[in-house]
């Protein structure tokens, strides 16, 4: 007998793996009694017998289900899910890594759409959590090695979470993407610094007293302007004018700031 949370991870990955909900209801009710009908299904789902029928016949041909005699009846059983599971995830991976290649076959196109002499300086405007994460995606696929930040993290961790950051700075060191950082002098970004090894980061605080009400990020001919959580507003902008300016601040601040020991 499955427990609720069981159920829910269950439900979750059947969902992941191209199920439909109502599919995926059926599936676990027919795995939970092992022997089954379609009125015992019915009843465990809330579905109609037409509907669960559907479903059954549906869930056959795909493998998930198959019927077996028992007595004088036909009963219905979850089919050996070891090789089922395995050609899905076998599936899923061919059509992600046929997408990989499409998107590297289609990036040299747009980048060199974006590097073309007319282009012109643009703004783009962003907001909430879905805006933070997109980006943070556009910044670790710039292409380049490494990027500048001028950071209060605990802006961050209110708009996305110690969690997420934490994902940031583990994908960005798997990429191979190295940065430099001036930070608010904070507990929390004493924590960072000590993991700054660890990240492929270079860490220098702000003196104590000098607070910073937003961050940005320099990264490639972009400036990504991060404000409050209460402001929510995330600002992109592309121009090498403005990063180069940027840049110059940063590189300032820098050597006026002692490494700390």
């Amino acid at each position: 007998m499955l427990n609720k949370i069981e159920e829910n991870q269950l439900n979750q990955a059947l969902l992941q793996l191209g199920l439909e909900k109502k599919e995926a209801q059926v599936y676990s009710a027919a795995l939970e009694r092992r022997y089954s009908s379609v009125i015992d299904l019915a009843k465990d789902t809330g579905l109609s017998r037409g509907t669960v029928y559907d479903i059954v016949e549906k869930l056959k041909k795909g493998g998930f289900l198959a019927e077996v005699k028992q007595g004088l009846k036909r009963r219905i059983v979850v089919e050996n899910p070891t090789n089922k599971f395995y050609n899905l995830l076998n599936q899923k991976h061919q059509e992600l890594t046929k997408a990989k290649n499409l998107v590297e076959d289609i990036l040299p196109i747009i980048k060199s759409v974006n590097a073309a002499e007319n282009f012109k300086p643009q703004i783009r405007v962003y907001t909430g959590k879905d805006g933070f994460r997109k980006v943070w995606d556009e910044i670790l696929s710039f292409g380049g090695e490494n990027f500048l930040s001028i950071s209060r993290i605990e802006t961050f961790v209110k708009f996305i979470g110690e969690d997420f950051l934490d994902e940031i700075q583990k994908k960005k060191s798997t990429m191979g993407i190295s940065s430099r950082a001036i930070n608010e002098n904070s507990k929390l970004a004493v924590k960072m610094y000590e993991a700054d090894k660890k990240y492929n980061r270079e860490t220098r605080l702000a003196p104590k007293g000098f607070e910073f009400p937003s961050s940005e990020i320099i990264f490639g001919d972009k400036i990504a302007m991060f404000s409050t959580r209460e402001e929510n507003i995330i600002m992109v902008i592309e121009s090498k004018d403005f990063a180069q300016t940027h840049r110059v601040y940063f590189e300032m601040m820098w050597k006026l700031l002692e490494p700390k020991p």
